[in-house]
């Protein structure tokens, strides 16, 4: 059996990697280890790791003048592309949140890129499998990437807002994330979360810069974090981690912006060393991290990936829109009586219903090609 991957990004970005080794682990799981399997995708070389042939995605792999080129001559661009997929038996899009745009001008490369990669591959009319995602929102107009999702097989979307694109589709299933599937099943390994702490006593607080947001905003954020650094270190130890340290991306940088100067661990060393009963993370990966480590974790959140993993695992009262910060809120969940132990018992029984749902999730998929 040959199955084609399409729309991969770059492993040189841990979690678009990450789409891509999870798309193969379920192919494997699915179709079985001697699968064959192409990838497409936008940096080829930085899957190099994987002992699968790799392939250019028409236009965005290409650069400077050639891109240009590409971009004019687009359907000869994409006939290669056209031609790996007549010797495929399955075409399977990565989970992630790729199909979207916020300007013109990200429209104009959404069209010259992904949605005409799903155009492709619903042309080829070979059986095809879209992975949980998020779709949308759109710069432009959507009819036509909508109409050919609504024409593949199989269409799994991670949140609410992306499933209500398809309210007449019965083609598009509501799933957690790719991610959040393989997250339940560690964390039903962790035994910590049966013996939370009554009380936070010591809260680790993991925090970025905020997006490109107006200079007001960005102001209320700022004022809205110290806020609540001062309201948790009236009740509890607060010890404060880095998620991130490269370039154009310093957790650090943005600390001394809030005044914290001393020097700090990354998260990881963080749990280790202070052994915390709370993380409170304006970082997605810094909440999961902490979840896998055993540890409670309140999510600030500006991304919908966000909200759509924290509803996925049951604990959706949990996380909080970090564009309007209501500190009170945030103070009133994590300190109310027992509720580290009652976000435990809720994540843990979520994460028993997600296991089951990706076993229906797999199920719709080995139908495809029945």
């Amino acid at each position: 059996m040959n199955v084609t991957i399409l729309h991969g990004y770059s492993a040189s970005n841990s979690g678009d990697g990450l789409l891509v080794d999870l798309a193969i682990a379920l192919v494997q799981r699915n179709f079985g280890e001697d699968t064959a399997i192409s990838v497409v995708a936008s940096d080829p070389d930085s899957f190099k790791y994987l002992p699968h042939p790799r392939f250019d995605a028409p236009v965005m792999a290409a650069k400077g003048l050639g891109r240009v080129k590409e971009a004019v001559f687009l359907n000869q661009s994409y006939a290669g592309l056209a031609d790996l997929l007549k010797k495929t038996d399955l075409i399977v899009g990565v989970g992630g949140g790729y199909m979207r745009s916020k300007s013109a001008f990200e429209h104009i490369k959404l069209k010259l890129g992904h949605a005409k990669q799903l155009e492709t591959a619903i042309l080829s009319k070979v059986p095809s499998v879209y992975l949980p995602q998020s779709i949308g929102p759109f710069h432009g107009d959507s009819d036509k990437i909508v109409g050919h999702y609504a024409s593949a097989d199989a269409v799994f979307v991670r949140d609410n807002r992306s499933s209500a694109l398809f309210d007449a589709c019965e083609n598009v299933y509501r799933a957690p994330d790719l991610a959040v599937q393989a997250l339940a099943g560690k964390i039903l390994q962790q035994p910590k979360f049966t013996r939370c702490a009554s009380t936070p006593a010591t809260v680790c607080v993991v925090l970025r810069k905020p997006p490109a947001w107006s200079k007001e905003k960005k102001l209320a954020y700022v004022a809205n974090l110290k806020v609540l650094l001062q309201r948790l270190k009236n009740k509890s130890k607060v010890v404060c981690a880095v998620q991130s340290a490269v370039r154009g991306n310093d957790d650090g940088a943005f600390y001394r912006e809030l005044g914290i100067t001393e020097d700090l661990l990354p998260l990881k060393a963080t749990l280790a060393k202070y052994q915390p009963d709370l993380v409170i993370s304006v970082r997605l990966h810094g909440a999961i991290e902490s979840l896998l480590s055993g540890v409670p974790a309140y999510h600030i959140s500006y991304e919908r990936k966000g909200f759509g993993a924290y509803q996925d695992m049951g604990v959706e009262d949990w996380v909080i829109n970090g564009g309007d910060i209501n500190v009170d809120t945030i103070i009133d969940t994590v300190y109310a009586p027992d509720a580290l132990s009652n976000f435990g018992k809720r994540l843990t029984d979520t994460c028993r219903e997600i296991e089951a749902k990706t076993v229906a999730m797999d199920d719709i998929i080995k139908g495809v090609i029945r």
